[in-house]
């Protein structure tokens, strides 16, 4: 999952000077954490629909 210290690293490789404020930081975790948890249930969701016991890239794919 996406950490703070992450997510200030990412801003870091995009600019340099550039900061993030506390709320907003906040906001991208939770859309991050959000994003992970809805993709990951559609993706079990197509594997149970094809009848496998075990997610592959093609539902990841596919949700995508």
């Amino acid at each position: 999952f996406l950490t703070k210290t992450r997510l200030q690293e990412l801003v870091k490789e995009v600019d340099p000077t550039e900061q993030l404020d506390e709320e907003v930081e906040e906001m991208l975790l939770q859309l991050a954490d959000d994003f992970v948890e809805t993709t990951v249930n559609a993706a079990c969701l197509l594997a149970k629909h094809r009848h496998a016991n075990t997610v592959e890239v093609k539902d990841v794919q596919l949700h995508l």
